[in-house]
């Protein structure tokens, strides 16, 4: 046992001892990176990281602002459907049938649409000699107005949960009596 362990010794002071081979003393061949061509069958085509926008959507849609949050997923956008209202959509929410809000970017949002990611990018300016003038003679709405029926429709929305509640509260027992010599409403701020 002590003579293997001798000669192994040995061997591993011969291989420290010894010039390292350089990466030139090997075939070309074998450092060769295999063809992707060739792997496809196997693994299928190749992904390509792309930094370019996906095919603009056909959907009937109207970006109208976008916030980007450091956090990708608290992202969202003010989209309108045709024939309705802008409405704000997070990350993930669905806008259709099929259709997902997949991400927000400052120029642009990607909808995932069945499987498939499209683009739909903020509406373009059309350009002419005479733009003051085109902009200064078309009534553009207000952003601020925009903005309040926004608010307007979200009270709303929320009026109508809550009218809901007190009657599913009102049907089960569980709604507070009110006093019958009180003569005050209560309010949203109560």
């Amino acid at each position: 046992m002590s003579v293997s362990l001798a000669w192994q010794t040995t061997d591993w002071l011969r291989l420290l001892r010894a010039p390292a081979h350089s990466a030139s003393t090997n075939t070309p061949a074998m450092l060769a990176a295999p063809a992707l061509e060739r792997l496809e069958p196997l693994f299928g085509p190749s992904s390509v990281a792309s930094d370019a926008a996906p095919p603009a959507t056909n959907l009937r849609l109207s970006l109208h602002g976008s916030f980007v949050h450091a956090d990708p997923q608290r992202s969202s956008a003010i989209i309108q459907r045709e024939g309705s209202k802008p409405q704000r959509y997070a990350v993930g929410a669905e806008l259709n049938k099929g259709v997902r809000l997949h991400a927000v970017y400052r120029d642009r949002v990607e909808l995932e649409r069945n499987g498939r990611l499209e683009s739909l990018p903020f509406p373009t300016r059309k350009s002419s000699a005479n733009s003051v003038s085109d902009i200064e003679s078309a009534p553009a709405e207000d952003p601020t107005n925009q903005l309040s029926t926004l608010q307007e429709d979200n009270a709303a929305q929320l009026r109508e949960r809550m009218d809901a509640l007190r009657q599913q509260m009102d049907a089960a027992g569980t709604l507070p009596a009110i006093e019958p010599n009180s003569t005050e409403q209560p309010t949203e701020s109560d």
